[in-house]
């Protein structure tokens, strides 16, 4: 539902944004565009309403079967501005209305200017350099205003036993905050002692390079050191029994020419 409406069956109130099945249907045209027509059955009675768009005005307009809902609001109420009606709107055409307006409207403006210059200046010195602010923000450390709070304490003699931070500690939380800034971090680190530095040194990272290494040597280790001939294609086989061949016939011929069996071909 576009707005809140009475049924007019049962006198009861549909809310806006209800969903329903329509039946859609153009009914006409305002010039170039179609005016279209929406059927449905209230949920409450079953009652028929029908809506139609009014492309002259911008609106939706109640057909029957139903009444719609009159709201009204308070502009100061509703912190909004009050817009001219039609028939201001048509008289703003008229020049001689206007200049007859004209003195007023000026003087409003000038009211006006005055405070939206007043507001402008706030808020750009309020927000010229968001970093800096932001900066300025982080950089002030929270145990400052703690400690204020509870030296305020101390003076009014509302809690006698709370101990204060001294200066050295103070200085001490302020070089650990530093120093944790400068490594990115969002945490106050401690001072650093002899066992952190004994246990640090103990610990060693293994690198990738050295665990490739390991991994073929143990390969290496497991693997067989003669070759495996159940794994030969036919390929190979025929290949090396070709170099077999070779080498017979080579040991044939070599030894008929020792022997004087036959001449070498020139």
């Amino acid at each position: 539902m576009l707005f809140n409406i009475w049924c007019g069956g049962c006198n009861s109130m549909i809310a806006k944004g209800v969903r329903f099945n329509a039946e859609n249907k153009q009914v006409g045209n305002y010039y170039s565009t179609k005016i279209w027509s929406f059927n449905r059955k209230s949920g409450c009675c079953k009652h028929e309403i029908v809506i139609q768009t009014d492309p002259k005005n911008c609106e939706y307009v109640i057909i029957c079967g139903a009444q719609r809902k009159t709201e009204m609001f308070d502009v100061e109420d509703t912190e909004t501005l009050e817009l001219p009606a039609d028939e201001e709107r048509g008289k703003l055409a008229d020049p001689f209305y206007r200049l007859a307006h004209q003195e007023e409207d000026l003087k409003k403006k000038k009211e006006a200017e005055l405070v939206l210059v007043r507001l402008q200046r706030v808020s750009d010195a309020r927000h010229s350099d968001d970093y800096a602010l932001n900066k300025a923000l982080r950089a002030k450390p929270m145990f400052l205003s703690l400690n204020w709070f509870v030296s305020y304490i101390i003076v009014m003699n509302l809690l006698p036993n709370f101990t204060f931070c001294s200066q050295s500690q103070t200085k001490r939380v302020l070089e650990e905050e530093s120093a944790s800034r400068k490594l990115g971090l969002s945490i106050r680190l401690l001072p650093a002692s002899e066992e952190d530095g004994v246990t640090a040194s103990g610990v060693k990272f293994s690198s990738k390079f050295e665990r490739n290494r390991k991994d073929k040597r143990a390969l290496i280790k497991a693997a067989s050191i003669f070759p495996r001939s159940s794994g030969l294609s036919s390929s190979n086989k025929k290949r090396l029994e070709l170099e077999s061949k070779r080498r017979k016939i080579c040991a044939a011929a070599a030894s008929n020419l020792l022997t004087g069996g036959f001449k070498p071909s020139s």
